[in-house]
């Protein structure tokens, strides 16, 4: 595979690492996580373990009790009470899973696809399908380990439990059937994106435009190894930015990333690029790069702007005519735009201890976030009122709290909205009334 031809680009601002990066095992400890939060089984099986060790170990503890006749249960009157219990449970238990999957795929189909996995890492539903299910395993365990033996004695303690954890099932219903109507809010679906990205922005862009920052030009010897993606094809996820440094100080070369994280790389194709001639710890390098089937906001914020874009601009489809849900979508990448403005953006690269540059991370600057929060808000969203109110009262309110080096893009979308403000609403009174800043979008006071 040849090298890309050298490019002139211009300086870029360098850093070291921070202390977040400079953790041990920072990839294993990404992955691990990961999976952890996306898995609908681990959280669901500890309560299904706990419910077989208590349909164990609790008529065990009945009969070195001796039993009590407390409501008046023998053994083969607790077996057909947990044996209803079990059949019940496990009935009710389904049909509820059942709703509960299929209001997850109207979210996806009313929202965007991406959301699915606000509902795949929240606890609280993780929670409710153990809490659910494990009522009908405890019994059913139970059941099988009394009755039909002479040492069997009352089992009250047992037959208690398994009522509490009925009861308990009941009352994890409604804390279920509650939160889906919470997470089906678009109010909750923004604030859910925006806590993901509050710790990913720190951490894809560490430095703040006051802090002191040093420019050194792309390293200008031409490129000599290229790592290529070797997995099935993917997106690039995350890059151990840690272990790519190591490399590249071991080896005297510097590493620039080959695309943004959020990029999808086919097998094949470029993901590292070596520039300098020193050999390099290539594996160590493929081990360092993290792929996923889409895109994460763990790494890559711009992700939860482009998930809050596409639950706004369907609520602004003719087929849903939802301009205040959109308007709430305004709100919360007008959030984001204001913690990342305040950030050193574009391309960043990182030294290593002895201040050499080792290792150049191609992250989007500000024209490119702002165009990916407002464009398509703007495009299918300029012919509503509160739409344009509100896109107007945003870029007065990002101009005035942001440096002036951030306003030329703000101009420049200022400048867009006011030509599609005119071409939609010719008449001089609406347009008036159209052009007017408004936090709340209509029925707010001007901004």
């Amino acid at each position: 595979m040849s090298a890309p031809a050298a490019v002139s680009r211009p300086p870029i601002a360098v850093r070291p690492l921070s202390a977040a990066e400079r953790r041990p095992g920072w990839r294993r400890r990404l992955v691990l996580r990961e999976r952890v939060s996306r898995s609908m089984v681990i959280v669901p099986g500890f309560y299904l373990l706990v419910a077989v060790g208590l349909g164990i170990a609790l008529p065990a503890i009945d009969r070195s009790r001796g039993g009590d006749h407390l409501l008046g249960i023998d053994a083969a009157a607790a077996q057909t009470v947990l044996e209803s219990i079990a059949a019940g449970m496990i009935a009710f238990s389904g049909l509820v899973l059942s709703v509960g999957v299929l209001v997850v795929q109207f979210g996806a189909g009313q929202y965007s696809p991406r959301l699915v996995q606000l509902f795949r890492r929240d606890l609280v539903i993780k929670q409710a399908f153990g809490i659910l299910v494990s009522p009908g395993v405890f019994a059913l365990v139970a059941a099988s380990d009394i009755g039909g033996s002479e040492k069997d004695a009352p089992q009250t303690l047992t037959v208690v439990v398994g009522l509490v954890l009925m009861l308990a099932a009941l009352v994890e219903l409604f804390r279920f059937i509650g939160r889906l109507l919470e997470l089906m809010r678009p109010r909750r679906i923004y604030a859910g994106l925006t806590a993901q990205a509050r710790f990913a922005v720190p951490d894809a862009y560490p430095s703040l435009l006051t802090d002191d920052t040093e420019r050194r030009p792309y390293p200008p010897e031409p490129t000599g190894t290229i790592v290529a993606q070797e997995h099935r094809d993917g997106v690039l996820s995350a890059v151990d930015r840690q272990r790519v440094v190591e490399a590249a100080r071991a080896a005297g070369v510097v590493v620039e990333v080959a695309a943004q994280l959020g990029a999808y790389i086919p097998h094949g194709e470029p993901v590292l690029l070596v520039h300098g001639g020193g050999p390099i710890d290539e594996e160590a390098l493929r081990h360092a790069v993290v792929f996923a089937d889409g895109r994460t906001v763990t790494q890559d914020p711009a992700f939860a702007i482009r998930c809050m874009v596409d639950v706004a601009i369907r609520a602004l489809s003719p087929a849903v005519n939802d301009p205040t849900s959109a308007v709430e979508g305004i709100d919360a990448v007008g959030a984001m735009l204001l913690r990342l403005g305040r950030r050193r953006l574009g391309d960043s690269g990182i030294v290593d201890d002895d201040g050499a540059l080792r290792l150049v991370m191609p992250t989007p600057g500000w024209d490119e976030l702002v165009d990916l929060g407002l464009t398509e808000i703007r495009r299918y969203g300029a012919d509503s009122p509160q739409i344009a109110r509100r896109l107007a009262a945003l870029l007065d309110s990002l101009q005035e709290r942001l440096p002036a080096r951030r306003a030329p893009a703000l101009e420049r979308h200022r400048a867009l909205l006011r030509e599609a403000v005119a071409r939609h609403f010719p008449d001089p009174v609406e347009h008036e009334l159209v052009s007017t800043p408004d936090r709340i979008g209509l029925g707010g006071a001007a901004a």
